[in-house]
């Protein structure tokens, strides 16, 4: 750990409108370092994504940035499949799940 970070859950609120990789990437980078957190991707506000999008943030989520988790919450059945196929060609489906709303933690920070 670095200059007293604390290890747990962070959470990344998606807008209502998502496309491109540079964008997630940008979306990402305002996380911070997430090595061994687990973090949570609020989707309820989104309306539409694209796969691009989706692929890059479970990329850089999970693939480059190695956080512990992703728990992608509340998002369109298109774009979850999207991220759901993102995990599966990444082979990180073990640390990526989707549920339909904010775990009481996350909602409370």
């Amino acid at each position: 750990m670095l200059r007293g970070e604390v290890v747990g859950v962070r959470t990344l609120p998606l807008p209502r409108l998502v496309a491109g990789r540079d964008y997630a990437d940008d979306m990402v980078s305002t996380l911070g370092p997430v090595v061994g957190q687990d973090v949570v991707v609020d989707a309820t506000k989104l309306l539409s994504g694209t796969t691009s999008f989706a692929y890059q943030l479970i990329e850089r989520l999970l693939a480059e940035e190695k956080a512990n988790s992703v728990l992608l919450v509340g998002a369109p059945a298109d774009f979850a499949e999207y991220a759901t196929s993102a995990a599966r060609e990444l082979h990180v489906t073990d640390r990526f799940d989707l549920a339909e709303e904010l775990p009481r933690t996350a909602a409370a920070s």
